[in-house]
């Protein structure tokens, strides 16, 4: 994974999947509005799916070596949203048996990330 090329397609993968985002986030806006954040909504759970089918097919069907999936998923579903990840992460908690520390991670992921937002924008906004 710390070879050069893999790491030059890393950040390619990203860029593109950071391109994706913004499309398909204007794409949905386009369609249903801007009163809520359909565009995020659309993104997150599509990048989830694709996420979760991705790794599938991977692990189960050898398709790709690890740098390979590593770029779809780190690079590629990760600059489309890091929220597949989160996604992912707790699913695989819970399917391991570990439900309770699923739940604890998707609640303190969502209550500090939401505090955290709120005291950037106080920080910020007193600088």
């Amino acid at each position: 994974m710390h070879h050069p090329g893999t790491l030059l397609l890393l950040a390619v993968a990203g860029a593109a999947g950071t391109l994706l985002r913004i499309g398909c986030t204007l794409l949905a806006e386009r369609i249903v509005g801007h009163a809520f954040p359909w565009g995020t909504l659309v993104v997150n759970v599509a990048g989830s799916f694709a996420f979760g089918a991705t790794y599938a097919l991977t692990r189960s069907r050898g398709w790709l070596n690890v740098s390979h999936e590593a770029i779809l998923l780190v690079g590629l579903l990760g600059g489309f949203t890091t929220y597949s990840s989160f996604a992912f992460q707790a699913v695989e908690m819970m399917t391991r048996g570990r439900a309770a520390a699923a739940v604890a991670y998707v609640a303190a992921t969502n209550l500090a990330a939401l505090a955290a937002v709120w005291a950037g924008l106080r920080v910020a906004g007193r600088a």
